[in-house]
């Protein structure tokens, strides 16, 4: 517990909690007033359950004609 309060002291000493907060609040800020809509767009889709309308590449690759079970 001694060496993870040091730690935690020495994370502390390199950057507040509070400026992580404050950093995190700007981020936040820029998304939900920003000039970029597509936090909306996806919020509204999660919260409305809409079905995707693709599936990334890299989770259907069962659809590349030349794909094989792998071994």
């Amino acid at each position: 517990l001694a060496a993870k309060a040091a730690n935690r002291a020495a994370d502390e000493a390199a950057k507040p909690l509070a400026a992580w907060r404050a950093d995190e609040l700007a981020e936040m800020r820029r998304n939900f007033y920003g000039f970029d809509p597509s936090y909306h767009v996806a919020r509204y889709h999660f919260v409305s359950r809409s079905p995707h309308s693709w599936t990334p590449r890299h989770l259907a690759r069962h659809r590349d004609l030349d794909w094989k079970v792998p071994r």
